[in-house]
Protein backbone atom coordinates (compact mmCIF):
# COMPACT_ATOMS: atom_id res chain seq x y z
CA UNK A 1 0.00 0.00 0.00
CA UNK A 2 1.02 3.71 -0.84
CA UNK A 3 2.40 5.15 2.12
CA UNK A 4 0.25 7.62 3.99
CA UNK A 5 1.06 11.40 3.66
CA UNK A 6 0.86 12.03 7.52
CA UNK A 7 1.72 15.96 7.02
CA UNK A 8 -1.52 15.95 5.06
CA UNK A 9 -3.28 13.96 6.68
CA UNK A 10 -2.25 16.57 10.17
CA UNK A 11 -3.12 19.36 7.46
CA UNK A 12 -6.78 17.90 6.64
CA UNK A 13 -7.82 17.76 10.88
CA UNK A 14 -6.68 21.08 11.24
CA UNK A 15 -3.40 20.68 13.13
CA UNK A 16 -0.10 21.80 12.56
CA UNK A 17 2.54 20.92 10.68
CA UNK A 18 6.08 21.97 11.24
CA UNK A 19 9.16 21.28 9.13
CA UNK A 20 12.41 22.46 8.29
CA UNK A 21 14.00 23.76 4.72
CA UNK A 22 16.63 22.32 3.46
CA UNK A 23 19.60 24.03 1.31
CA UNK A 24 22.33 21.59 2.09
CA UNK A 25 22.51 19.37 -0.78
CA UNK A 26 23.43 16.64 1.31
CA UNK A 27 21.68 12.77 1.72
CA UNK A 28 23.42 12.91 5.76
CA UNK A 29 22.14 16.10 6.31
CA UNK A 30 18.67 15.55 5.24
CA UNK A 31 18.68 12.50 6.83
CA UNK A 32 20.24 13.98 10.15
CA UNK A 33 17.29 16.57 10.86
CA UNK A 34 14.64 13.81 9.47
CA UNK A 35 15.62 11.73 12.10
CA UNK A 36 14.52 14.41 14.41
CA UNK A 37 10.67 14.23 14.54
CA UNK A 38 9.37 16.89 12.62
CA UNK A 39 6.42 16.44 10.42
CA UNK A 40 8.37 17.45 6.88
CA UNK A 41 11.33 18.70 5.60
CA UNK A 42 11.28 20.82 1.76
CA UNK A 43 14.36 20.96 -0.47
CA UNK A 44 14.97 24.32 -1.55
CA UNK A 45 15.33 23.90 -4.81
CA UNK A 46 14.26 27.56 -6.11
CA UNK A 47 17.21 29.14 -4.50
CA UNK A 48 19.63 26.40 -3.26
CA UNK A 49 22.09 24.37 -5.59
CA UNK A 50 20.33 20.85 -6.11
CA UNK A 51 20.10 18.86 -9.04
CA UNK A 52 17.75 16.69 -9.64
CA UNK A 53 20.28 13.24 -8.71
CA UNK A 54 21.06 14.74 -5.30
CA UNK A 55 17.32 15.35 -4.75
CA UNK A 56 16.46 12.20 -5.56
CA UNK A 57 18.72 10.69 -2.82
CA UNK A 58 17.54 13.58 0.08
CA UNK A 59 13.82 12.36 -0.84
CA UNK A 60 15.35 8.80 0.05
CA UNK A 61 16.34 9.39 3.34
CA UNK A 62 13.57 11.59 4.40
CA UNK A 63 11.32 9.29 3.81
CA UNK A 64 13.27 6.28 5.03
CA UNK A 65 12.72 8.22 8.49
CA UNK A 66 9.17 8.41 8.50
CA UNK A 67 9.34 12.04 7.81
CA UNK A 68 7.52 13.44 4.79
CA UNK A 69 9.48 14.72 2.03
CA UNK A 70 8.26 18.04 0.07
CA UNK A 71 10.49 20.20 -2.47
CA UNK A 72 9.60 23.95 -3.39
CA UNK A 73 10.32 23.98 -6.86
CA UNK A 74 11.73 26.67 -8.56
CA UNK A 75 8.65 26.99 -10.95
CA UNK A 76 4.66 26.64 -11.33
CA UNK A 77 5.89 24.28 -14.64
CA UNK A 78 4.43 20.72 -15.00
CA UNK A 79 7.36 19.59 -16.17
CA UNK A 80 9.55 20.30 -12.93
CA UNK A 81 6.05 19.25 -10.87
CA UNK A 82 6.60 15.75 -12.77
CA UNK A 83 9.91 15.37 -12.05
CA UNK A 84 9.52 15.82 -8.64
CA UNK A 85 6.98 14.22 -7.66
CA UNK A 86 8.81 10.88 -9.75
CA UNK A 87 11.84 11.30 -7.84
CA UNK A 88 10.04 10.80 -4.91
CA UNK A 89 8.54 13.87 -3.00
CA UNK A 90 5.74 13.59 -1.50
CA UNK A 91 4.30 17.29 -2.44
CA UNK A 92 5.86 20.41 -3.58
CA UNK A 93 5.21 23.91 -1.87
CA UNK A 94 4.97 26.07 -5.85
CA UNK A 95 6.13 29.62 -5.57
CA UNK A 96 4.85 32.87 -6.65
CA UNK A 97 1.36 31.77 -7.25
CA UNK A 98 -0.72 35.45 -7.75
CA UNK A 99 -3.98 34.07 -9.39
CA UNK A 100 -6.63 31.15 -9.16
CA UNK A 101 -5.72 30.47 -12.69
CA UNK A 102 -2.02 29.28 -11.89
CA UNK A 103 -3.27 27.73 -8.51
CA UNK A 104 -5.75 25.27 -10.87
CA UNK A 105 -2.18 24.87 -13.21
CA UNK A 106 -0.10 23.54 -10.18
CA UNK A 107 -3.07 20.85 -8.81
CA UNK A 108 -3.55 19.71 -12.20
CA UNK A 109 0.29 18.73 -12.57
CA UNK A 110 0.19 17.32 -8.98
CA UNK A 111 -2.46 14.87 -10.09
CA UNK A 112 -3.29 12.03 -12.24
CA UNK A 113 -5.99 12.02 -15.01
CA UNK A 114 -8.47 12.89 -15.17
CA UNK A 115 -8.12 15.03 -12.01
CA UNK A 116 -5.06 16.43 -13.95
CA UNK A 117 -2.22 16.16 -16.27
CA UNK A 118 0.51 14.12 -14.42
CA UNK A 119 2.20 11.57 -16.63
CA UNK A 120 1.75 8.28 -15.49
CA UNK A 121 5.28 7.67 -16.39
CA UNK A 122 7.93 5.81 -14.47
CA UNK A 123 10.14 6.81 -11.46
CA UNK A 124 11.63 5.75 -8.34
CA UNK A 125 8.53 5.90 -5.89
CA UNK A 126 7.84 2.76 -7.25
CA UNK A 127 10.27 1.28 -5.15
CA UNK A 128 9.04 3.13 -1.85
CA UNK A 129 5.35 3.92 -2.10
CA UNK A 130 3.97 0.89 -3.24
CA UNK A 131 2.46 -0.69 -6.25
CA UNK A 132 -0.67 1.10 -6.12
CA UNK A 133 0.96 4.35 -6.10
CA UNK A 134 -0.85 5.68 -9.05
CA UNK A 135 -4.47 4.44 -7.76
CA UNK A 136 -4.06 7.01 -4.46
CA UNK A 137 -1.32 9.52 -5.29
CA UNK A 138 -4.24 11.96 -6.06
CA UNK A 139 -5.29 11.53 -2.71
CA UNK A 140 -1.18 11.70 -1.11
CA UNK A 141 0.67 13.90 -3.06
CA UNK A 142 0.45 17.74 -1.12
CA UNK A 143 0.00 20.88 -3.33
CA UNK A 144 0.84 23.90 -1.30
CA UNK A 145 0.53 26.99 -3.57
CA UNK A 146 3.25 30.10 -2.34
CA UNK A 147 1.48 33.64 -1.51
CA UNK A 148 5.07 35.62 -1.69
CA UNK A 149 3.34 39.26 -3.53
CA UNK A 150 0.51 41.39 -2.36
CA UNK A 151 -1.05 40.62 -5.87
CA UNK A 152 -1.72 37.03 -4.26
CA UNK A 153 -2.77 38.49 -1.22
CA UNK A 154 -5.57 40.17 -2.95
CA UNK A 155 -6.15 37.07 -4.74
CA UNK A 156 -5.77 34.63 -1.72
CA UNK A 157 -9.53 33.88 -1.37
CA UNK A 158 -9.64 33.46 -4.53
CA UNK A 159 -6.47 31.02 -5.10
CA UNK A 160 -7.34 29.04 -1.66
CA UNK A 161 -10.81 28.12 -3.14
CA UNK A 162 -9.05 26.20 -5.87
CA UNK A 163 -10.04 22.49 -5.17
CA UNK A 164 -6.59 20.11 -4.94
CA UNK A 165 -4.82 22.99 -3.16
CA UNK A 166 -4.11 21.50 0.04
CA UNK A 167 -2.56 24.52 1.84
CA UNK A 168 -0.63 28.11 0.96
CA UNK A 169 3.11 29.34 2.30
CA UNK A 170 3.16 32.71 2.74
CA UNK A 171 7.09 34.08 1.57
CA UNK A 172 7.27 36.61 3.92
CA UNK A 173 10.58 38.03 2.10
CA UNK A 174 9.52 38.23 -0.81
CA UNK A 175 5.91 39.83 -0.25
CA UNK A 176 7.77 42.74 1.69
CA UNK A 177 10.08 43.48 -1.27
CA UNK A 178 6.56 43.22 -3.16
CA UNK A 179 5.12 45.68 -1.27
CA UNK A 180 8.63 48.02 -1.73
CA UNK A 181 9.41 47.20 1.94
CA UNK A 182 13.14 45.91 1.12
CA UNK A 183 12.42 43.20 3.32
CA UNK A 184 11.36 45.05 6.33
CA UNK A 185 8.18 44.26 8.02
CA UNK A 186 5.92 46.76 9.00
CA UNK A 187 2.15 46.83 9.87
CA UNK A 188 1.21 46.67 6.46
CA UNK A 189 3.16 43.75 6.26
CA UNK A 190 1.56 41.99 9.48
CA UNK A 191 -1.92 42.94 8.33
CA UNK A 192 -1.25 41.24 5.17
CA UNK A 193 -0.34 37.86 6.66
CA UNK A 194 -3.35 37.63 8.83
CA UNK A 195 -5.65 38.82 5.27
CA UNK A 196 -4.02 35.57 3.62
CA UNK A 197 -4.71 33.67 6.94
CA UNK A 198 -8.55 34.88 7.18
CA UNK A 199 -9.18 33.85 3.43
CA UNK A 200 -7.90 30.37 4.34
CA UNK A 201 -9.87 30.12 7.40
CA UNK A 202 -12.61 31.06 5.59
CA UNK A 203 -12.67 28.55 2.44
CA UNK A 204 -10.95 26.18 4.95
CA UNK A 205 -7.79 25.60 3.46
CA UNK A 206 -4.51 25.48 5.64
CA UNK A 207 -2.25 28.83 5.57
CA UNK A 208 1.49 28.95 7.25
CA UNK A 209 4.46 30.83 6.52
CA UNK A 210 8.24 30.95 7.62
CA UNK A 211 9.57 31.38 11.16
CA UNK A 212 12.77 32.69 12.34
CA UNK A 213 12.96 31.16 15.74
CA UNK A 214 10.92 27.99 17.45
CA UNK A 215 9.26 30.45 19.42
CA UNK A 216 7.67 32.21 16.15
CA UNK A 217 7.08 29.02 14.78
CA UNK A 218 4.27 28.68 18.41
CA UNK A 219 3.16 32.17 18.10
CA UNK A 220 1.58 31.51 14.88
CA UNK A 221 0.65 28.26 15.69
CA UNK A 222 -1.74 30.06 18.55
CA UNK A 223 -2.67 32.94 15.70
CA UNK A 224 -3.76 29.84 13.42
CA UNK A 225 -1.23 29.35 10.74
CA UNK A 226 -0.99 25.85 10.39
CA UNK A 227 2.18 24.66 7.44
CA UNK A 228 4.81 26.53 9.61
CA UNK A 229 8.97 26.30 8.71
CA UNK A 230 11.21 26.76 11.19
CA UNK A 231 14.18 28.65 10.35
CA UNK A 232 16.76 26.49 7.69
CA UNK A 233 19.21 23.96 8.12
CA UNK A 234 22.19 26.59 7.05
CA UNK A 235 20.12 28.26 9.63
CA UNK A 236 20.46 25.85 12.40
CA UNK A 237 24.40 25.19 11.81
CA UNK A 238 25.39 28.70 11.68
CA UNK A 239 23.74 29.71 14.74
CA UNK A 240 24.33 26.68 16.42
CA UNK A 241 28.52 26.98 15.74
CA UNK A 242 28.00 30.55 16.45
CA UNK A 243 26.37 30.08 19.83
CA UNK A 244 29.70 27.19 20.67
CA UNK A 245 31.87 29.50 19.44
CA UNK A 246 30.80 32.31 21.54
CA UNK A 247 30.91 30.20 24.99
CA UNK A 248 33.99 29.13 24.12
CA UNK A 249 36.03 32.58 23.35
CA UNK A 250 33.86 34.26 26.11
Amino acid sequence: MIRENTARKLLKQGKPAVGVWLSIPSLVSAEALATQGWDWLTLDVEHACMDHESQQTMFLAIASQDCVPLARIPANDPTIIKQTLDAGAMGVVVPMVCSAEEARAAVAACKYPPEGIRSAGGGRWRYSYGADFVQRANEEILCIVMIEHQTGVECAEEILSVPGVDGCFIGPNDLSWSMGLKGQRNDAHAAALLKVRDAGKKVGTPVGLHCQSPGEVVERIGQGFQFLACQADMGFLTTGAAAALKQIRG
